[in-house]
Protein backbone atom coordinates (compact mmCIF):
# COMPACT_ATOMS: atom_id res chain seq x y z
CA UNK A 1 0.00 0.00 0.00
CA UNK A 2 1.43 3.23 -0.97
CA UNK A 3 0.72 6.36 1.52
CA UNK A 4 -1.27 9.07 0.22
CA UNK A 5 -0.30 12.62 1.26
CA UNK A 6 -3.78 13.83 2.26
CA UNK A 7 -3.81 10.55 5.06
CA UNK A 8 -0.34 11.70 6.07
CA UNK A 9 -1.47 14.94 6.94
CA UNK A 10 -4.90 14.21 8.46
CA UNK A 11 -2.36 12.29 10.57
CA UNK A 12 -0.32 15.40 11.35
CA UNK A 13 -3.53 17.17 12.00
CA UNK A 14 -4.58 14.78 14.42
CA UNK A 15 -1.38 14.52 16.26
CA UNK A 16 -0.57 17.74 16.43
CA UNK A 17 -3.78 18.51 18.77
CA UNK A 18 -1.79 16.97 21.74
CA UNK A 19 1.96 17.50 21.26
CA UNK A 20 3.02 21.00 20.89
CA UNK A 21 6.09 20.09 18.75
CA UNK A 22 5.88 19.50 14.42
CA UNK A 23 5.22 16.54 13.15
CA UNK A 24 6.11 14.29 10.19
CA UNK A 25 4.67 11.80 8.09
CA UNK A 26 7.46 10.25 5.26
CA UNK A 27 6.72 7.81 2.87
CA UNK A 28 8.57 4.29 2.29
CA UNK A 29 11.21 6.11 0.46
CA UNK A 30 12.01 8.58 3.76
CA UNK A 31 9.99 11.68 1.58
CA UNK A 32 8.00 14.26 3.67
CA UNK A 33 4.14 14.28 2.77
CA UNK A 34 2.81 15.30 5.68
CA UNK A 35 4.01 18.15 7.98
CA UNK A 36 2.75 20.78 10.29
CA UNK A 37 5.65 22.66 8.99
CA UNK A 38 4.79 23.45 5.30
CA UNK A 39 8.18 24.32 4.00
CA UNK A 40 9.77 21.48 5.03
CA UNK A 41 7.33 19.30 2.39
CA UNK A 42 8.28 16.85 -0.20
CA UNK A 43 11.92 17.39 1.19
CA UNK A 44 13.86 14.10 2.11
CA UNK A 45 14.05 13.20 5.81
CA UNK A 46 17.53 11.49 6.78
CA UNK A 47 16.33 10.03 9.93
CA UNK A 48 13.35 8.67 7.86
CA UNK A 49 15.74 6.78 5.98
CA UNK A 50 17.66 5.64 8.48
CA UNK A 51 14.38 4.07 9.68
CA UNK A 52 13.73 2.39 6.64
CA UNK A 53 16.44 1.22 6.35
CA UNK A 54 16.81 -1.11 9.69
CA UNK A 55 12.99 -1.60 10.45
CA UNK A 56 13.30 -0.27 13.48
CA UNK A 57 12.91 3.74 15.53
CA UNK A 58 15.65 5.86 15.24
CA UNK A 59 16.26 8.83 17.83
CA UNK A 60 17.97 11.77 17.02
CA UNK A 61 19.69 14.22 19.48
CA UNK A 62 20.43 17.68 18.56
CA UNK A 63 24.55 16.85 18.18
CA UNK A 64 23.75 14.03 15.59
CA UNK A 65 20.62 15.49 13.79
CA UNK A 66 23.18 18.03 13.04
CA UNK A 67 25.15 16.21 11.12
CA UNK A 68 22.03 14.84 8.76
CA UNK A 69 20.84 16.69 5.85
CA UNK A 70 17.09 17.54 6.73
CA UNK A 71 17.08 16.36 10.23
CA UNK A 72 15.92 17.67 13.34
CA UNK A 73 16.41 16.11 16.98
CA UNK A 74 13.53 13.99 17.84
CA UNK A 75 12.25 10.07 17.17
CA UNK A 76 11.21 8.80 14.34
CA UNK A 77 9.20 5.32 14.44
CA UNK A 78 8.31 2.91 11.35
CA UNK A 79 4.90 2.71 10.32
CA UNK A 80 3.88 -0.95 9.16
CA UNK A 81 0.32 -2.33 7.43
CA UNK A 82 0.22 -5.81 7.75
CA UNK A 83 4.36 -6.74 8.30
CA UNK A 84 4.77 -3.95 5.37
CA UNK A 85 6.74 -0.79 5.67
CA UNK A 86 4.53 1.92 4.34
CA UNK A 87 5.82 5.25 6.27
CA UNK A 88 7.61 6.71 8.79
CA UNK A 89 6.42 8.84 11.49
CA UNK A 90 8.76 11.71 12.76
CA UNK A 91 8.38 13.78 16.30
CA UNK A 92 10.40 16.39 16.66
CA UNK A 93 11.44 17.44 20.25
CA UNK A 94 14.95 17.85 22.24
CA UNK A 95 14.48 14.80 24.10
CA UNK A 96 13.99 11.63 22.26
CA UNK A 97 13.21 9.43 25.29
CA UNK A 98 10.84 11.87 26.80
CA UNK A 99 8.89 11.86 22.95
CA UNK A 100 8.79 7.84 22.87
CA UNK A 101 6.11 7.43 24.57
CA UNK A 102 3.92 9.56 23.19
CA UNK A 103 5.03 9.05 20.00
CA UNK A 104 4.66 5.17 20.29
CA UNK A 105 0.88 5.68 21.30
CA UNK A 106 0.31 8.33 17.78
CA UNK A 107 1.90 5.47 15.73
CA UNK A 108 -0.96 3.08 17.17
CA UNK A 109 -3.32 5.98 15.83
CA UNK A 110 -2.15 6.52 12.35
CA UNK A 111 -1.89 2.63 12.02
CA UNK A 112 -5.29 2.54 12.84
CA UNK A 113 -5.76 5.72 10.03
CA UNK A 114 -3.88 3.40 7.39
CA UNK A 115 -5.82 0.35 8.10
CA UNK A 116 -9.12 2.56 7.96
CA UNK A 117 -8.25 4.09 4.46
CA UNK A 118 -6.93 0.89 3.20
CA UNK A 119 -10.92 -0.16 4.02
CA UNK A 120 -9.86 -3.18 6.36
CA UNK A 121 -11.08 -2.22 9.98
CA UNK A 122 -8.19 -1.96 12.45
CA UNK A 123 -8.43 -4.86 15.09
CA UNK A 124 -9.85 -2.84 18.16
CA UNK A 125 -7.88 -5.34 20.94
CA UNK A 126 -4.84 -5.03 18.91
CA UNK A 127 -4.48 -1.54 18.34
CA UNK A 128 -5.48 -0.29 21.26
CA UNK A 129 -3.83 -3.41 24.00
CA UNK A 130 -0.81 -1.64 24.44
CA UNK A 131 -2.03 1.80 25.61
CA UNK A 132 -5.03 0.57 27.49
CA UNK A 133 -2.52 -1.43 29.89
CA UNK A 134 -0.24 1.43 30.50
CA UNK A 135 -3.90 3.50 30.86
CA UNK A 136 -4.99 1.12 33.61
CA UNK A 137 -1.92 0.48 35.38
CA UNK A 138 -1.60 2.42 39.49
CA UNK A 139 -0.72 6.05 38.97
CA UNK A 140 -1.18 6.83 35.27
CA UNK A 141 -0.11 9.81 33.30
CA UNK A 142 -3.31 12.16 32.77
CA UNK A 143 -1.84 13.23 29.07
CA UNK A 144 -2.27 9.12 28.52
CA UNK A 145 -6.62 10.30 28.45
CA UNK A 146 -5.55 12.46 25.67
CA UNK A 147 -4.09 9.47 23.54
CA UNK A 148 -7.14 7.69 24.47
CA UNK A 149 -9.59 9.97 23.28
CA UNK A 150 -7.62 10.23 19.88
CA UNK A 151 -8.20 6.57 19.33
CA UNK A 152 -11.58 6.94 19.74
CA UNK A 153 -11.48 4.72 23.27
CA UNK A 154 -13.50 7.13 25.72
CA UNK A 155 -12.07 7.03 28.35
CA UNK A 156 -13.96 9.38 30.59
CA UNK A 157 -16.71 7.03 29.92
CA UNK A 158 -17.69 5.55 33.73
CA UNK A 159 -17.14 1.19 33.17
CA UNK A 160 -17.27 -2.17 35.49
CA UNK A 161 -14.79 -4.77 35.16
CA UNK A 162 -15.34 -8.42 35.02
CA UNK A 163 -12.57 -10.83 34.98
CA UNK A 164 -13.01 -13.62 33.31
CA UNK A 165 -11.09 -16.87 33.83
CA UNK A 166 -11.83 -19.71 31.23
CA UNK A 167 -10.82 -23.46 31.36
CA UNK A 168 -8.70 -23.25 27.97
CA UNK A 169 -7.26 -20.17 26.33
CA UNK A 170 -9.73 -18.06 24.41
CA UNK A 171 -7.38 -16.00 22.43
CA UNK A 172 -10.20 -14.83 19.87
CA UNK A 173 -12.34 -13.64 22.96
CA UNK A 174 -11.25 -9.76 23.17
CA UNK A 175 -12.65 -8.70 19.49
CA UNK A 176 -15.96 -10.96 20.00
CA UNK A 177 -15.89 -9.03 23.49
CA UNK A 178 -15.66 -5.67 22.15
CA UNK A 179 -18.02 -6.02 18.66
CA UNK A 180 -21.17 -7.80 21.82
CA UNK A 181 -21.16 -4.19 24.12
CA UNK A 182 -20.31 -0.82 22.13
CA UNK A 183 -17.39 1.02 24.17
CA UNK A 184 -16.34 -1.84 26.25
CA UNK A 185 -12.65 -2.70 26.45
CA UNK A 186 -11.29 -5.87 26.73
CA UNK A 187 -7.63 -7.04 27.91
CA UNK A 188 -5.54 -10.27 28.39
CA UNK A 189 -4.56 -10.63 31.54
CA UNK A 190 -3.08 -14.25 31.71
CA UNK A 191 -2.99 -17.83 29.49
CA UNK A 192 -6.83 -17.87 30.52
CA UNK A 193 -8.16 -14.94 31.88
CA UNK A 194 -9.40 -11.48 30.29
CA UNK A 195 -10.33 -8.14 32.14
CA UNK A 196 -13.88 -6.87 30.46
CA UNK A 197 -14.49 -3.32 31.01
CA UNK A 198 -18.03 -2.61 30.12
CA UNK A 199 -20.08 1.10 29.91
CA UNK A 200 -22.51 1.43 33.10
CA UNK A 201 -22.97 -1.87 35.34
CA UNK A 202 -25.49 -4.16 33.54
CA UNK A 203 -25.25 -8.12 35.21
CA UNK A 204 -23.14 -10.32 32.95
CA UNK A 205 -25.37 -13.60 33.41
CA UNK A 206 -27.46 -12.95 29.83
CA UNK A 207 -23.47 -12.66 28.04
CA UNK A 208 -21.85 -15.36 30.42
CA UNK A 209 -24.75 -17.23 29.36
CA UNK A 210 -24.05 -17.19 25.94
CA UNK A 211 -20.02 -18.03 26.19
CA UNK A 212 -20.58 -22.08 25.36
CA UNK A 213 -22.12 -20.85 22.18
CA UNK A 214 -19.27 -19.49 21.41
CA UNK A 215 -17.19 -22.26 22.10
CA UNK A 216 -15.68 -20.58 25.17
CA UNK A 217 -15.84 -22.58 28.46
CA UNK A 218 -16.02 -20.36 31.47
CA UNK A 219 -14.54 -21.69 35.02
CA UNK A 220 -15.15 -18.55 37.39
CA UNK A 221 -15.80 -14.69 36.71
CA UNK A 222 -15.38 -12.01 39.65
CA UNK A 223 -17.81 -8.78 38.99
CA UNK A 224 -17.41 -5.39 39.81
CA UNK A 225 -20.32 -3.54 39.75
CA UNK A 226 -18.85 -0.31 39.94
CA UNK A 227 -18.34 1.64 37.54
CA UNK A 228 -15.68 4.31 37.28
CA UNK A 229 -14.08 6.42 34.28
CA UNK A 230 -10.44 5.51 33.36
CA UNK A 231 -8.68 7.15 36.61
CA UNK A 232 -10.58 4.57 39.31
CA UNK A 233 -10.58 1.35 36.59
CA UNK A 234 -6.66 0.31 38.23
CA UNK A 235 -8.31 0.21 41.82
CA UNK A 236 -11.47 -2.08 40.39
CA UNK A 237 -8.92 -4.36 38.68
CA UNK A 238 -7.37 -4.60 41.60
CA UNK A 239 -9.98 -5.97 43.79
CA UNK A 240 -11.22 -8.14 40.74
CA UNK A 241 -8.42 -9.59 40.99
CA UNK A 242 -8.15 -10.00 44.92
CA UNK A 243 -11.75 -11.38 44.85
CA UNK A 244 -10.88 -13.90 42.56
CA UNK A 245 -7.54 -15.57 44.16
CA UNK A 246 -9.42 -15.39 47.45
CA UNK A 247 -12.31 -17.43 46.24
CA UNK A 248 -10.12 -20.17 44.51
CA UNK A 249 -8.96 -20.53 48.28
CA UNK A 250 -11.82 -20.40 50.55
CA UNK A 251 -14.81 -21.05 47.85
CA UNK A 252 -13.74 -22.82 45.07
CA UNK A 253 -17.37 -24.29 44.06
CA UNK A 254 -18.20 -20.62 43.35
CA UNK A 255 -18.13 -19.80 39.61
CA UNK A 256 -19.92 -16.68 38.97
CA UNK A 257 -18.19 -14.08 41.84
CA UNK A 258 -20.19 -10.00 42.66
CA UNK A 259 -17.76 -7.42 45.05
CA UNK A 260 -20.46 -8.43 47.37
CA UNK A 261 -19.42 -12.09 47.88
CA UNK A 262 -16.64 -12.80 50.33
CA UNK A 263 -15.92 -8.66 50.95
CA UNK A 264 -14.36 -9.32 54.13
CA UNK A 265 -11.60 -12.10 52.96
CA UNK A 266 -10.82 -9.82 49.71
CA UNK A 267 -10.27 -6.87 51.67
CA UNK A 268 -8.17 -8.63 54.35
CA UNK A 269 -5.88 -9.65 51.04
CA UNK A 270 -4.82 -6.79 50.79
CA UNK A 271 -3.91 -6.21 53.82
CA UNK A 272 -1.86 -9.12 53.95
CA UNK A 273 1.28 -6.96 53.69
CA UNK A 274 0.96 -4.98 56.14
CA UNK A 275 3.21 -4.59 58.83
CA UNK A 276 0.86 -3.35 61.13
CA UNK A 277 -1.42 -6.29 61.40
CA UNK A 278 1.16 -8.32 64.30
CA UNK A 279 -1.13 -7.44 67.03
CA UNK A 280 -4.07 -9.53 65.22
CA UNK A 281 -1.81 -12.25 64.08
CA UNK A 282 0.04 -12.70 67.11
CA UNK A 283 -2.85 -15.08 69.10
CA UNK A 284 -3.09 -17.10 66.05
CA UNK A 285 0.74 -17.69 65.82
CA UNK A 286 0.88 -18.94 69.23
CA UNK A 287 -1.96 -21.42 68.33
CA UNK A 288 -0.12 -22.54 65.11
CA UNK A 289 3.42 -23.19 67.32
CA UNK A 290 1.74 -25.21 70.09
CA UNK A 291 -0.58 -27.04 67.52
CA UNK A 292 2.16 -29.73 65.98
CA UNK A 293 0.03 -31.63 63.89
CA UNK A 294 -2.81 -28.94 63.38
CA UNK A 295 -5.79 -30.47 64.99
CA UNK A 296 -6.61 -26.90 66.87
CA UNK A 297 -6.30 -25.10 63.38
CA UNK A 298 -8.37 -27.68 61.50
CA UNK A 299 -10.63 -27.29 64.44
CA UNK A 300 -10.88 -23.50 64.21
CA UNK A 301 -11.80 -23.88 59.93
CA UNK A 302 -14.90 -26.25 60.59
CA UNK A 303 -16.15 -23.87 63.22
CA UNK A 304 -15.78 -21.06 61.05
CA UNK A 305 -17.02 -22.96 57.85
CA UNK A 306 -20.34 -24.59 59.90
CA UNK A 307 -21.22 -20.88 61.21
CA UNK A 308 -19.99 -21.63 64.97
CA UNK A 309 -22.81 -23.93 64.99
CA UNK A 310 -21.70 -26.89 67.66
CA UNK A 311 -23.71 -29.84 66.46
CA UNK A 312 -22.64 -28.96 62.26
CA UNK A 313 -18.94 -28.43 62.91
CA UNK A 314 -18.96 -31.73 65.61
CA UNK A 315 -20.32 -33.60 62.52
CA UNK A 316 -18.00 -32.13 60.12
CA UNK A 317 -14.93 -33.15 62.36
CA UNK A 318 -16.53 -36.82 63.20
CA UNK A 319 -16.95 -35.52 67.19
CA UNK A 320 -18.82 -36.04 70.04
CA UNK A 321 -20.14 -32.45 71.13
CA UNK A 322 -17.90 -32.84 74.45
CA UNK A 323 -14.74 -33.41 71.96
CA UNK A 324 -15.38 -30.14 70.20
CA UNK A 325 -16.26 -28.26 73.55
CA UNK A 326 -12.75 -29.65 74.80
CA UNK A 327 -11.08 -28.44 71.70
CA UNK A 328 -12.72 -24.87 71.33
CA UNK A 329 -11.32 -24.57 75.23
CA UNK A 330 -8.15 -25.66 74.32
CA UNK A 331 -7.96 -22.70 71.72
CA UNK A 332 -9.58 -20.16 73.54
CA UNK A 333 -5.79 -21.02 76.48
CA UNK A 334 -3.81 -21.06 73.85
CA UNK A 335 -5.16 -17.78 72.17
CA UNK A 336 -6.48 -15.95 74.92
CA UNK A 337 -9.62 -15.99 72.58
CA UNK A 338 -12.83 -17.71 72.91
CA UNK A 339 -14.32 -18.74 69.20
CA UNK A 340 -17.44 -18.96 70.98
CA UNK A 341 -17.98 -15.50 71.87
CA UNK A 342 -18.56 -13.70 68.52
CA UNK A 343 -16.17 -10.48 69.29
CA UNK A 344 -13.71 -12.90 70.08
CA UNK A 345 -14.46 -14.78 67.39
CA UNK A 346 -14.53 -12.15 64.68
CA UNK A 347 -10.77 -11.69 66.23
CA UNK A 348 -10.09 -14.74 65.08
CA UNK A 349 -11.43 -15.38 62.03
CA UNK A 350 -9.97 -12.10 60.77
CA UNK A 351 -6.51 -13.18 61.59
CA UNK A 352 -7.25 -17.03 60.48
CA UNK A 353 -7.96 -15.37 57.05
CA UNK A 354 -4.88 -12.79 56.98
CA UNK A 355 -2.78 -15.72 57.92
CA UNK A 356 -4.05 -18.23 55.44
CA UNK A 357 -3.53 -15.21 52.79
CA UNK A 358 0.01 -15.18 53.82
Amino acid sequence: MELSQNLAQEIVERAMRILPGNVNVMDAAGLIIGSGDPARLFTRHAGARQVIAEGRAVALDAATAARLPGAQAGINLPLYRQGELVGVLGVTGEDAEQLRLPAELLRLTAEMLIEQAAGQPPAASLMSAPLLRQLLAPGAAPELSRHATLLGLRPELPRDVLLLEFTTPAPTFGEWAQRRVQGSWCLPREERQWLWYRPGTDAPQALLAVLPDQGWSLERSAWINEARPWQGLAETTGWALALLKVAKRLRPELTELARDDLALPTWLQSQAACTDNAWLLEPLSRLRQADRDGQLLATLRAWFAADASPQACAEALGLHRNGLRHRLERIQALTGRDPRRFAEATELYCAWLLMDAD
